[in-house]
This record gives structure tokens, C-alpha cells and sequence, in this order.
């Protein structure tokens, strides 16, 4: 896949840092690029970091790609969290790739957005209780439809077993 994405005129770069669980700092890494007129997402790799400073940060995205064989003249896109580490205008990782390829737009990442909305909002008692509600909806239509699926698979049986044995009515 990385010698397709090579070759693509244009791709973009996803980044998030997060810690594991033996408390080791990684950042993760992947590109969105066009195949065939679809947009398709590749995860490449984690990286372990020391430090989550814009230009570390940055500089080891830049090596990381460049190391995979990603043409960064390529770049067309970056997204990131709202962190300053990562999405600050003068320091931060989106200021320090577009310095050197100023063709990288940077915009906030929309799951990071979306995550954001749903853990705050999940806080609030009426959210909550209507979390709840659908829940319980889901659950009835569950188990109406499955009694439904036993009852049919049932009837199928008998009308099945009814016709092998003659009654063909």
C-alpha cells in the first residue's frame, strides 16, 4: 500500500498521541488518499516518543513518513486534535509542517470533535436519560424481533415437514 500511496499526487496526514498501558508515549500515524475515486484511510504505524513538544512532535511525523518512502512534496492535508502541542498556530505541529510544505492545510479532526461532544454531553442528566430511553427501545425491538424469528423459523419448520409428508395444501 505504501508504494501506491507514494505515487498518489496528493495525501493527507492523520497524527494522534496517546499513552499505552505500560505508560509509554506513542503517536500513531496514518494518511487518507484517493484509490480508485474513493477516499481510503491506511494506518501505518506507532511511533514511540520521548517528548509531545510541537517541534518534537513535528520532526518525528517528518522523519517517520519520509522514512516509510511518503513523498512529503505530497502533502495536502494534516489533521490533529485541538491540543496547542499539536493544532497551535506558531509552535505547534501543524505550523512547523506547513512551514516546510506549505501546501499542508491543516484542519481539526472531526472524530476528535465528535468524541469531544459526546463525552461532555454524556454528562448531562437529560443526555443521559435519553441514552437510557433509546436503550431501552432498542432492547424491546430485540426482543420483539427475535420472538417474531422463532415464531416464523417455527411455522416454516411445520409448513416444510407438512408438505414432505404429503399435505401440499
Amino acid at each position: 500500500m505504501l508504494s501506491y500511496i507514494s505515487q498518489c499526487k496528493y495525501f493527507s496526514i492523520r497524527a494522534d498521541e496517546t499513552t499505552d498501558v505500560s505508560q509509554t508515549e506513542q503517536l500513531s500515524l496514518s494518511v487518507w488518499f484517493i484509490k480508485d475515486t474513493k477516499v481510503q484511510e491506511e494506518f501505518l504505524c506507532f511511533v514511540p516518543v520521548s517528548s509531545t513538544t510541537g517541534k518534537d512532535l513535528s520532526s518525528t511525523i517528518l522523519a517517520q513518513l519520509s522514512q516509510l518512502g511518503l513523498n512529503l512534496e505530497h502533502v495536502s492535508r494534516q489533521g490533529y486534535d485541538g491540543a496547542s502541542n499539536m493544532s497551535g498556530k506558531d509552535r505547534g505541529v501543524q505550523a512547523r509542517v506547513k512551514e516546510f510544505y506549505p501546501l499542508a492545510m491543516y484542519t481539526h479532526c472531526c472524530n476528535h470533535v465528535l468524541s469531544l461532544v459526546i463525552s461532555t454531553s454524556s454528562q448531562l442528566p437529560v443526555i443521559r436519560h435519553v441514552q437510557w430511553q433509546l436503550y431501552r427501545t432498542y432492547a424491546f425491538f430485540c426482543r420483539v424481533l427475535y420472538s417474531a424469528y422463532r415464531y416464523f423459523k417455527t411455522m416454516l419448520k411445520e409448513k416444510i415437514q407438512a408438505w414432505l409428508l404429503g399435505d401440499r395444501s
